[in-house]
């Protein structure tokens, strides 16, 4: 339980400062148009997510499971230059992207570009981040975690408080943080032999890949539809995904647990459902929390924002369990039929988020995708693995052979 905690406070940290920063500055600046940012790059963050399994959580597992040292540094090495090269696409033509939610350009245009460019260090943090879990030196990692968004974050708001020109705050910012990157990988890395055998990795992350994609498309549009709907539901949800956001990515240390224990040998089954359920709990009491401090200061519909935190705690409750099956019959039993069944769920998802003309046309989606996903993965924990001695097995020998 006290790992589980670890690395769920590394990552709620990891996402809670960004959204701190934007309640913060709207607050400094007197605008609270500043905290819609969040619900207009939110899309971007599955870019982040789709980087992060093939380069990061994908090449670490590969490493343990086919014995492969040089995995690890040599999709990091790729993943870095894949990571610039894609979020240079939107820091480009940043006006189109926020012209496409119809909002104010020459509002929103130095916003939007920090936002993307952070996600971009992001990433490239998150790929180191990913080795240490998986070397198992997660309180590095948290330090690690904690310092570069305490710099993000002090270093954003003091500037912001001290320069009237925003911009050149947001620039020193990302600056500063550009530099403690390139200290990081300077420290971290290792000499490795450059291939291009980076796809392989796809093969242990291949669902989540797929259904980031999919998450990518549904909040750009899905958004959208959000967005066209009406200012009143703009901050509903706005403040609904500022409260669970980095709820959901402290849930992610779930599936971080399962696959370095996994990919071990080592993992415990009944040990993990239990507390990982603990957790989910926790986890929902600090959105709570978090929502009615907020709520009033937003100045939303409460009717309207409870909808959509109601959704986002029914997905919560069914999380536990298809995350950690979910990665068990990635690794231990078939990957293409776990991508393949992943892959129809967040298609029947983008689906209705995209073409129902609704406000919660995402929650719907969402709460759709959920229960399917927790259904097929009871299915296959009743009918192909049994538990012996509380480790999670195979009943049926039907495991893919990794690539060779």
């Amino acid at each position: 339980m006290k790992r589980l905690f670890s690395i769920g406070a590394g990552l709620f940290i990891f996402s809670i400062v960004p959204i701190a920063s934007w309640l913060v500055l709207a607050i400094i600046l007197g605008d609270s148009r500043i905290s819609n940012v969040f619900s207009i790059t939110y899309a971007m963050q599955f870019v982040w997510a789709i980087l992060k399994y093939i380069f990061g959580s994908g090449a670490n597992i590969r490493k343990e499971k086919e014995n492969n040292s040089n995995a690890v540094y040599n999709s990091i090495f790729w993943g870095a230059i894949f990571s610039i090269v894609i979020f240079s696409i939107p820091l480009i033509f940043v006006d189109s992207y926020i012209h496409f939610f119809g909002q104010d350009v020459q509002f929103y245009k130095i916003y939007v570009f920090y936002s993307i460019f952070l996600l971009l260090l992001q990433t490239l943090f998150a790929l180191i981040l990913e080795k240490l879990y998986f070397e198992d030196r997660d309180k590095t990692a948290n330090i690690h975690l904690f310092a570069f968004n305490l710099i993000n974050f002090c270093t954003l708001i003091l500037l912001c408080l001290i320069i009237k020109t925003t911009w050149v705050a947001l620039l020193i910012t990302l600056t500063v943080l550009v530099v403690y990157i390139i200290i990081l990988y300077i420290k971290e890395f290792k000499k490795f032999k450059i291939s291009f055998d980076f796809f392989k990795n796809i093969k242990y992350e291949s669902a989540n890949i797929a259904s980031s994609f999919f998450m990518m498309l549904i909040y750009l549009f899905g958004f959208k539809n959000v967005f066209v709907a009406g200012e009143e539901y703009v901050l509903a949800i706005s403040l609904s995904t500022l409260c669970t956001d980095a709820q959901w990515d402290t849930l992610g240390a779930i599936s971080t647990i399962a696959k370095v224990d996994i990919s071990k040998n080592r993992f415990d089954y009944k040990k993990q459902m239990r507390q990982s359920y603990i957790f989910s709990l926790i986890v929902m009491l600090s959105s709570l929390i978090m929502f009615f401090s907020l709520f009033s200061v937003y100045g939303v519909n409460l009717n309207i924002a409870l909808i959509y935190l109601v959704f986002q705690f029914f997905d919560m409750i069914l999380t536990p369990y298809t995350y950690i099956l979910n990665t068990f019959t990635q690794i231990e039993y078939s990957p293409t039929l776990n991508t393949i069944s992943y892959l129809s769920f967040k298609v029947l998802r983008s689906l209705l988020s995209i073409f129902i003309l609704s406000p919660f046309c995402t929650e719907i989606g969402q709460i759709t995708q959920a229960i399917l996903a927790f259904l097929f993965y009871l299915i296959l924990r009743l009918t192909k693995y049994k538990i012996i001695d509380n480790k999670l097995t195979v009943t049926k020998i039907n495991k893919e052979k990794p690539p060779t």
